[in-house]
C-alpha cells in the first residue's frame, strides 16, 4: 500500500477503483482524476488491484496523486480477485463519508467528482448516478460492428459502477457488494436494489460525466465477452420483482432476444408455412434503428443484421446456461 502523507482531516469522498490487467486504462484514469476540480483535500483515491510490486511501483508511487497523499493502493491475489471483492475492500478502507465508484477503463470529466458530490449533498442518503458516454477519443472503434462500451442516461435502470456514488454508512448497513456474484454482471444492480429496499432513493447527476472506453471486438470476442450474461439469471433469482419491472413478458432480458428467437422460429417454419416469415419482419423492425434512423444508418444495420442475430442467439444460449445453473428461467 502506498504511504499517504498525513492529513489534517478525513476527506469528504473516497473514489474506489478495482483494476485488473488494464494498466494503460488505469494510467488514463489516474491522470483524469489528477485534473479534478474538487479541491484535493476533500477527496482521496483507493485503487484495489492485481499488479505485482514492480508494476504497482511504476503505476502508483511516482504519480502526482500519490505524492500529494491522495492515492492509496491495495494489492490482492489475481487468482481470487473479482470486482465485488475489490470494491468491498476499497470502500471498507475508505476515509470519506461518500464513496464514488468508477472503473479503470473510464476517463472522468474534470468536474465529475465535484458535480457528483454536489448532488449527494443536495440529497443526503441518496444513490447518485452520473452520466456515462463512449469516449470520443476512441470514436474510430465504432467502425467495428461489435464494440464494448457503456452509455448511461442518469439515472438509469442498471446503476453501473462506472459512475455512481453511495454513502459509506449505507454500504455498511447493507453489507456492500454481494461477493457470490461470480462475474461482473448484475452485482451493481443488486447493490442498488438492496440499498433502495433499505430506504435510499436513486437520483441522477446528469452533469457528472464519465467517458467509457470503446473496445472494438471480433465476432468471437464479442460472443465470449457476453458469456458473463449467464450470471444475470442469479440477479433475477435474487430479485424476482425484476420479472415484472424489467423483463419483457416476464422472461426476456431484452427485446432483441425475443426478436432473434422469432426470426429463428420463422426460418425453421417457413418451408411448411411461408406466413411464418413474418417473424423475420419483426426482427428487422427490432434491429433497423440500431445505429439511427438515417438511410446510411439503416443500411449499415441491415448489412450487419446477420452477425448481430448470431450474437443475440449466443446471448440467449448464455442465459439458458445460467437458467440451468440457477434454476430459474431468463432468456
Amino acid at each position: 500500500m502506498g504511504p499517504p502523507e498525513a492529513q489534517d482531516a478525513d476527506p469528504l469522498v473516497t473514489v474506489v477503483v478495482p483494476s485488473h490487467r488494464r494498466a494503460d486504462g488505469l494510467t488514463t484514469l489516474l491522470d483524469a482524476l489528477a485534473g479534478q476540480t474538487l479541491p484535493r483535500e476533500r477527496w482521496e483515491l483507493v485503487v484495489v488491484h492485481t499488479y505485482d510490486a514492480h508494476d504497482a511501483d511504476r503505476l502508483f508511487e511516482a504519480h502526482e496523486l500519490a505524492r500529494a497523499g491522495r492515492l492509496r493502493h491495495i494489492a490482492v491475489d489475481p487468482e481470487s480477485a473479482r470486482p465485488t471483492l475489490q470494491r468491498n475492500l476499497g470502500w471498507r478502507a475508505a476515509r470519506g463519508e461518500l464513496i464514488a465508484f468508477t472503473d479503470d477503463d473510464c476517463r472522468p470529466a474534470p468536474d465529475w467528482l465535484e458535480r457528483l458530490v454536489e448532488r449527494a449533498l443536495e440529497y443526503p442518503g441518496a444513490i447518485v448516478q452520473g452520466t456515462t458516454r463512449p469516449d470520443p477519443r476512441d470514436e474510430s472503434a465504432f467502425a467495428s460492428p461489435h464494440v464494448r462500451t457503456i452509455w448511461v442516461e442518469a439515472p438509469g435502470r442498471d446503476t453501473q459502477t462506472c459512475n455512481i456514488l453511495y454513502e459509506r454508512a449505507q454500504l455498511a448497513r447493507i453489507g456492500g457488494f454481494d461477493e457470490r456474484f461470480p462475474a461482473a454482471a448484475g452485482e451493481d444492480i443488486d447493490l442498488a436494489l438492496r440499498a433502495q429496499a433499505s430506504g435510499a432513493v436513486l437520483v441522477g447527476a446528469p452533469d457528472a460525466l464519465v467517458y467509457h472506453a470503446i473496445d472494438a471486438l471480433s465476432l468471437r470476442e464479442k460472443v465470449q465477452h457476453d458469456r458473463k450474461w449467464a450470471h444475470l439469471v442469479y440477479l433475477v433469482k435474487r430479485h424476482p420483482e425484476l420479472r415484472r419491472q424489467q423483463l419483457l413478458l416476464g422472461v426476456w432480458w431484452k427485446r432483441e432476444h425475443l426478436g432473434a428467437m422469432l426470426a429463428l422460429v420463422a426460418l425453421a417454419a417457413a418451408p411448411r408455412r411461408p406466413s411464418a416469415l413474418l417473424g423475420l419482419w419483426l426482427y428487422y423492425m427490432t434491429e433497423r434503428n440500431r445505429y439511427g434512423r438515417s438511410a446510411g444508418a439503416r443500411s449499415r444495420a441491415i448489412r450487419e443484421m446477420p452477425a448481430h442475430w448470431l450474437i443475440e442467439m449466443a446471448e440467449i444460449g448464455w442465459f439458458i446456461r445460467g437458467s440451468v445453473r440457477y434454476r430459474t428461467l431468463v432468456l
